[in-house]
């Protein structure tokens, strides 16, 4: 079982390199047998990608970080039960291909696995997403 404390510094930190960019830093919490899923379907856009495995999944947040861009970031409520995790949080995110910007409120679920993050299930507006990510 996962120790609470540890669970929300791992979380927070990983999110931290997220908010700032630094996609070697951010891969350092990821699980090697990890997998991301931005809730929604691939036709929507391409964030809705669903990598498996370390490799895949840094090379979603590798295009990720190029694409949005995240300012006035704030958690809204962080819980962990043993092994799982949900993050609460807001955010306005920039797209930098179309200029676009938004505020999103996005819920995140979490499995912590041998203290790296192995999975990682995103709920956001998906809509409001694809409108952001349009051309």
């Amino acid at each position: 079982m996962a120790d609470e404390h540890a669970s929300k510094a791992l979380i927070r930190d990983a999110y931290a390199a997220r908010h700032r960019g630094d996609l070697d830093a951010l891969m350092a919490f990821f699980h090697p047998q990890c997998c991301y899923r931005l809730v929604g379907g691939p036709a929507a856009a391409e964030a809705f990608r669903q990598p498996d495995g370390l490799e895949a999944v840094r090379e979603q947040m590798a295009g990720l970080i190029a694409t949005y861009v995240f300012s006035n970031v704030e958690e809204l409520g962080l819980t962990v039960d043993g092994d799982r995790a949900i993050l609460h949080w807001r955010a306005d995110v920039a797209c930098k291909p179309s200029g676009r910007s938004a505020p999103f409120e996005i819920v995140d679920i979490f499995t912590i696995t041998e203290g790296k993050i192995a999975s990682v299930t995103q709920f956001a507006d998906t809509a409001g997403v694809a409108r952001l990510s349009a051309a």
